[in-house]
């Protein structure tokens, strides 16, 4: 009798352990230590998602096809742990000496994500497609760093009346020589400190104005370049400050008038970019032929087989095409493409679907 108390004393705490073991398990949670797991991997996803969205609204629209956007609205990642232990003990009679025992254990891990997405239609998207960037918002991206000449070759249809190239149904142009003489030297400028952007308001006329500004320690050759750069755009060479218009033409030298692009024309600027194999040019608007003495600014490769590695890549029409990822100047002007989009965003959101999560 001894021994079988023995037995049962043994069982008893080993039981106990078991039981403790599956309450703090129970208790602890999952979702803390899910957090830098799964917010990497849904934000990398997501990302990768955009570029190939992006990438594949471009082939669409070399092909005369409707571009679609299909946002991410919500990721709600769910996660449930259930634990169970079971045990018994039993002793033998006068008729029966066998001792008996049993201990059981069983779990349960499940992760069910919930993830919707939005279509981007009605007004909302049709305005964040048609209506033209703000200068505003291109020369504060030159302040802050990025590339005047970058910005103002896909974001800008025409300064002070000098027409950039355009690739659309209609057609295609040339720029004119004196739009990217201007380029140029502006990106000089930019470089050298020569020219800066004032984001202030001129309480007369309610415009942005653009300042530059000549260093007491500039160069000769400095001055001369932001004279050369004012001329070549018909300013004012004895005014340091100018005002910014939206408008393809100025009739002041004291107006510095940039005609900008929208979303859907900077897209159908970039689509001409794409290679098309020989077998679908016929379904395909003619694309961009890049003039003698300038390098081309964006490449989409494609082909029959699914690249081994890529920047982006789609399936449209039973060929990939994809941006490569060791092409540099490509994927700075398709990630420019991709911050630009959010500068006309307005973040509306009444179609935004309704999400009910079970909390029991």
């Amino acid at each position: 009798m001894k021994s079988a108390k023995a037995t049962y004393r043994v069982f008893a705490r080993f039981l106990s352990v078991m039981l403790l073991t599956a309450l703090f398990t129970a208790c602890s949670s999952v979702g803390p230590k899910s957090i830098d797991r799964d917010q990497l991997d849904y934000g990398q996803s997501i990302g990768q998602n955009w570029k190939n969205q992006m990438l594949a609204n471009l082939v669409r629209i070399r092909f005369g096809d409707m571009p679609i956007f299909l946002d991410v609205g919500q990721v709600v990642a769910g996660y449930s742990l259930e634990t169970q232990v079971s045990g018994g003990l039993g002793f033998g009679t006068a008729f029966d000496s066998t001792n008996t025992g049993s201990l059981g254990a069983g779990g349960r891990f499940t992760d069910r994500p919930t993830i919707t997405y939005t279509p981007k239609t009605g007004t909302d998207y049709l305005t964040s497609m048609l209506k033209p960037i703000k200068p505003s918002s291109l020369l504060a991206l030159i302040q802050s760093g990025y590339d005047a000449r970058l910005l103002f070759t896909w974001a800008v249809e025409a300064i002070n009346g000098l027409q950039n190239y355009s690739v659309s149904a209609l057609g295609k142009r040339n720029p004119d020589p004196e739009f990217y003489e201007f380029l140029d030297r502006l990106t000089k400028l930019q470089t050298s400190g020569g020219i800066a952007f004032e984001q202030s308001t001129d309480p007369a006329t309610k415009n942005n104005v653009i300042v530059f500004f000549r260093d007491v320690s500039a160069s000769e050759d400095e001055l001369e370049e932001g004279k050369r750069a004012r001329e070549v755009v018909g300013l004012s060479t004895e005014r340091e400050k100018f005002r910014v218009v939206y408008s393809p033409f100025a009739f002041e030298d004291d107006v510095l008038a940039i005609q900008t692009r929208s979303i859907l024309q900077i897209m159908s600027a970039m689509s001409g970019f794409v290679d098309v194999p020989e077998s679908k040019a016929a379904e395909t608007y003619k694309g961009y032929e890049v003039p003698s003495g300038m390098e081309r600014p964006f490449y989409v490769h494609s082909g029959p087989d699914k690249p081994g590695y890529s920047f982006a890549s789609i399936n449209y029409g039973g060929y990939w095409y994809w941006i490569d990822p060791t092409d540099l100047p490509s994927k700075r002007v398709f990630t420019l493409m991709l911050f630009l989009t959010t500068l006309t965003s307005n973040g509306g959101d009444d179609n935004n679907p309704v999400l009910t999560i079970p909390t029991g």
